[in-house]
């Protein structure tokens, strides 16, 4: 999995942009942008993120190694249950999800980091 983890990333980011999609065309059909926080962590935490986090691997910013593997893991899940936890928190009052969410997002965002920094400070060979 560690050679295809950018496409994993990319793949499951384009997932996400059509899901922020249609709860955006959904939210202007219906005039209520109520829920524009959790169609708005939609696009950023699961596209935009996801996104960038597979060209990184791409490119070689970031490790493609077992690393990689334990941020798809966390990265993942965290993109998902983040606005679903949103959703819960504003119209059920049950703040639990959107807490684990951030929480894993923001462990993939140290993870990612940390394999960043390990690839500046030592390339893997071509």
């Amino acid at each position: 999995m560690t050679d295809r983890i950018d496409r994993c990333f990319f793949a499951l980011s384009l997932l996400f942009a059509v899901a922020g999609v249609v709860m955006g065309i959904i939210m202007g059909m219906r005039e209520d942008f109520s829920l524009a926080p959790v169609h708005a962590h939609l696009n950023l935490v699961g596209f935009v993120t996801l996104a960038l986090f597979g060209v990184a691997y791409r490119i070689g910013w970031a490790r493609k190694d077992s690393w990689a593997v334990t941020h798809f893991a966390i990265g993942a899940p965290g993109a998902l249950i983040l606005p679903i936890g949103m959703y819960l928190a504003m119209t059920a009052n049950q703040p639990a999800l959107a807490i684990l969410g951030s929480i894993l997002s923001l462990a993939s965002l140290c993870l990612f980091l940390i394999n960043c920094v390990r690839a500046w400070r030592d390339p893997m060979p071509a």
